[in-house]
Parts: C-alpha cells; structure tokens; sequence
C-alpha cells in the first residue's frame, strides 16, 4: 500500500511539473514564422539606415579633418565651372 501512496504522488507531482513546464514554456515562446520574418525585416532595416547614417556621417568627418590638415575649407566640395 506504502507502494501505490508513493507512485501516486509520483505521478502527481509529474503531472504538476509537465503542467507548470508548459505554462512556463508557452509564455516563453518565440513568436510564429510570419511574427518573426516581419521583425527579422524590421531590425534589417534598422541596421541598413544605421549603416548608411554612419557612412554618411564618417564620411563627413574625413573630409573635415581633411580640409583642416590642408588649410582649406573649402577642399573635397564638388565646384562646378
């Protein structure tokens, strides 16, 4: 009998366990397919107008300190004759 009281509450607290688990593991989920192709598209955009807003910006930079080591402001700019 000492037995069976063991076993069951074995499987009560297995069937507790594979309970919280899934609560656990459900609210821990990753979003579906479509959830995240949006996201992975979202955070590619995001990283390209970064790059492209530091390209723009280091570039800048390096015609500044360009012009600064020659003594002349106005190097590096597009004259049209």
């Amino acid at each position: 009998m000492r037995l069976l009281g063991t076993l069951l509450y074995f499987i009560i607290g297995a069937a507790v366990g594979a309970a919280a688990g899934a609560l656990v593991a459900s609210m821990l989920a990753p979003q579906n397919g479509d959830d995240l192709k949006i996201k992975i598209r979202e955070r590619i955009d995001e990283g390209r107008k970064a790059r492209d807003q530091a390209e723009i910006e280091t570039t800048e930079a390096m015609k500044q300190r360009f012009r600064n080591k020659v003594g002349d402001p106005d190097a590096m700019n597009a004259h049209t004759s």
